[in-house]
């Protein structure tokens, strides 16, 4: 099995797993704001703990967003630069469906709405499908707070995501089945391995953060 090094930054929550056969080791640490100081430390000693070197690595994988600017902006920049100079594929998923993908796997379920705060009153609103172990359908958006009433959901619908706290009443009233966590590195390593076997890669001069545009938010240039 390929080694695989997949880093995501894009909360509070600085995550790092890598992969060497069958075994893997990961770091998970709410950190905010501190994620350029300690990602690389992270990197360390995941890497020591596996005995890896970084030309041992055959395959970056990175979480490309939406969600904190710096924090996206950050694993970007490491992932291009490692598959530049390590010349190895890269691989980029979006964060909102690595939260998605943590919860399906745990709960093995096939439908998961995710929420994340986007600030500003706002959140991004995901909605992932899947079907057996493949992705079937999935849409994102930014909405505001307040329109979140006028979606449609049904009684024990799953959400995952900090977003949750802000709309806490309406997930109430359906009685919804909460999760309240971060993006984890370790639900990303286990997607990667699959983009992996299908040769899902980004070139490095492609890899770019994902931005959903949002009356007060940042547009893709």
């Amino acid at each position: 099995m390929p080694k695989i090094l997949a880093i995501e930054t894009s909360s509070d929550a600085c995550s790092v797993a890598l992969s060497k056969g069958e075994n893997s080791y990961s770091v998970h640490k709410v950190i905010p704001q501190k994620h350029t100081e300690k990602l690389f430390i992270i990197l360390e000693e995941v890497l020591e703990k596996l005995s890896v070197s970084y030309k041992d690595i055959d395959a970056i994988a990175f979480g490309c967003g939406p969600g904190s600017f710096t924090g996206t902006r950050l694993a970007c920049s490491v992932a291009q630069g490692l598959s530049y100079s390590l010349d190895i594929p890269a691989i980029s998923i979006s964060s909102l469906e690595i939260l998605a993908l943590g919860v399906k796997n745990e709960l093995e379920i096939d439908e998961v709405n995710v929420l994340v705060n986007a600030h500003m009153n706002q959140m991004y609103f995901g909605n992932f499908c899947f079907e057996l172990d493949n992705l079937r359908s999935c849409s994102e958006k930014v909405i505001a707070v307040d329109e979140f009433k006028s979606l449609q959901f049904s009684q024990n619908d799953v959400f995952v995501g900090d977003g949750c706290d802000l709309v806490a009443k309406e997930l109430e009233e359906i009685n919804a089945l909460i999760f309240n966590k971060y993006p984890d590195a370790k639900d990303l390593l286990l997607e990667a391995r699959n983009y992996y076997k299908e040769g899902k890669f980004t070139s490095p001069e492609d890899l770019a953060p994902k931005y959903l545009s949002g009356k007060e938010h940042w547009s893709k240039s």
